[in-house]
């Protein structure tokens, strides 16, 4: 098995079992919430994330989990949006005082 990260995204994910799957290139891949970093919470659904695969049985699991920055167009029109909107509330709160 090669050991290179892969990336993919968050399929499901079980909060109450701990477990769930990332979305890969060939098949979806097992993952359990001990190899996923806590620092931002639980995994999301759609949440980019890069993993080294390695054998478990006869089949596979994600290991060394890391979160990935969503550079796609929507994600970052939705950052724009957000920040936009936060200026917004800003002004307005100023505003109304």
């Amino acid at each position: 098995m090669k050991s290179e990260y892969q990336q993919g995204k968050i399929k499901q994910y079980h909060s109450d079992k701990g477990f769930g799957f990332i979305g890969g290139l060939e098949q979806d891949i097992f993952f359990h919430i001990s190899d996923f970093p806590l620092e931002e919470g639980e995994p999301k659904r759609n949440e980019r994330v890069k993993f080294l695969v390695v054998e478990n049985g006869d089949k596979v699991k994600a290991v060394k989990i890391e979160r990935v920055e969503d550079n796609s167009a929507k994600a970052k029109k939705t950052k724009v949006v957000k920040h936009n909107n936060a200026i917004t509330d800003s002004l307005l709160s100023n505003f109304r005082k």
